[in-house]
């Protein structure tokens, strides 16, 4: 199983997104989806921040590929913004990835490519 896979299939909280909170159902944050650690990780995904993630996908690979980081950040981010957790409007540039920017690099070596996807300057997919 790849790191990317690993980290869509097993949460950082075992119990699913948003169910060590109050009540559960509640957003669902990076460190929900993503094994990344500190501020980012308690940070809501917000509907920018999987848009930016798209576009880099698009810009470095020529497409945002099926089931890549974008794929995943899109529902969550959709549920965060139904539940009210993110900003929108003008204030829509407060997302983790509107602040500290994503990245898509992509690495070609004999027989392989290898890809690694950042959010505010962590790994979120090899």
């Amino acid at each position: 199983m790849s790191q990317e896979e690993r980290l869509r299939t097993q949460p950082a909280n075992p119990d699913g997104p948003g169910q060590d909170r109050p009540g559960g159902g509640g957003a669902v944050l990076y460190g929900d989806v993503f094994a990344v650690e500190g501020e980012l990780a308690r940070t809501p995904i917000a509907p920018q921040d999987a848009a930016m993630m798209q576009a880099a996908e698009s810009a470095v690979l020529g497409r945002a590929p099926r089931g890549g980081t974008a794929a995943v950040m899109q529902p969550a981010a959709r549920r965060n913004d139904r539940l009210g957790v993110v900003a929108r409007g003008v204030a829509a540039t407060d997302g983790a990835a509107a602040e500290c920017g994503v990245a898509v690099t992509e690495a070609r070596v004999p027989g392989a490519r290898v890809v690694t996807e950042f959010v505010a300057d962590q790994v979120v997919s090899c």
